[in-house]
């Protein structure tokens, strides 16, 4: 097993405290996308606490208005439409009131706010919305949510078409504090590199970084490099005040995902920090094996990059 000095230093790549109005400039803000389920509230209590003391966010609940709808009891498509649109509207602001109430006892200086659009127009609504901020924060669509089909639509699209990092709370997950000790699932990709620059940018001063890969039997070339791309990180962190440990952890024969799993439990970590492998082309939820297990098994929050 190999390792790195395991101390942990504040980083000059750590976000600085911005102003208000700075950080809804574009590509500066962090913007959750709501689903219009119960889950929203943790995604808001994570946003919270993962935004940088003092910033402003917004949140934003796309809702999706049909163009067409079926007039059975003969009333007129225009009444229908008209008739369907409002109950929508409705639906949504009831549930954002009772989001703006969790808002006022978190005491975040947030906005909580319809985002509606033509519902056709609905992956590249919340694509528009996501792609104008610094940072998304979202939830996995429950399985038993009425939303839910709608919320599927968007959300691996999300995640492989933004490029934007994405803080992702699983079912289940919270994150009830500042980020302070961080798992980075590390292998020698494009995705692994862009996850934890990302991650620079977000995480507070003094974060504690536990960069590991995960070794496999037939799999000696890919840990060689991912192991030799993680050496030359940590001098380069180290090189810019950030000490981090770096782990090379044998899976013996267990799939990696149940590997980064324990770990995650061994070091009592917030979150994970890794690159989001999916099928870009994918029209609804389809990952990689191990982006796919953790989406639906972790407790901790994950902040992926595509």
């Amino acid at each position: 097993m190999q390792r790195s000095t395991p101390d942990v230093a504040p980083s000059r790549y750590r976000t600085t405290k911005r102003s208000a109005d700075a950080s809804t400039d574009t590509f500066n803000g962090i913007v959750s996308i709501l689903g219009q389920e119960p889950h929203d509230a943790a995604v808001l209590e994570a946003t919270a606490h993962f935004a940088p003391h003092g910033d402003e966010w917004r949140a934003l609940l796309p809702v999706p208005l049909p163009e067409h709808v079926p007039c059975p009891w003969g009333e007129s498509p225009v009444r229908a439409l008209a008739l369907d649109h409002l109950a929508r509207r409705g639906d949504a602001e009831a549930h954002l009131e009772s989001l703006r109430r969790s808002l006022a006892r978190l005491h975040a200086k947030a906005t909580c706010e319809r985002a509606d659009c033509p519902e056709g127009q609905l992956v590249d609504r919340v694509l528009r919305l996501a792609r104008g901020a610094g940072c998304v924060v979202t939830g996995v669509p429950l399985e038993a949510a009425p939303m839910r089909p709608v919320a599927t639509r968007w959300f691996s699209h999300l995640l492989v078409r933004s490029g934007r990092p994405t803080l992702v709370l699983p079912r289940g997950a919270t994150l009830a504090r500042r980020p302070r000790r961080v798992l980075v699932a590390w292998s020698d990709t494009p995705e692994s590199a862009r996850a934890l620059h990302e991650a620079l940018r977000w995480l507070p001063s003094g974060c504690a970084l536990r960069i590991v890969t995960v070794a496999g039997a037939g799999h000696a070339r890919a840990v060689y490099e991912s192991t030799t791309g993680a050496s030359a990180l940590a001098g380069h962190l180290a090189s810019h005040d950030i000490m981090a440990t770096f782990d090379v952890l044998d899976g013996q024969g267990r799939p990696p995902e149940d590997v980064l799993l324990d770990e995650t439990r061994t070091t009592s970590a917030d979150l994970i920090v890794m690159g989001c492998y999916g099928h870009s082309r994918a029209a609804e939820y389809v990952f990689g094996g191990v982006t796919r297990a953790l989406l639906h098994r972790s407790r901790v929050p994950l902040l992926l990059a595509h």
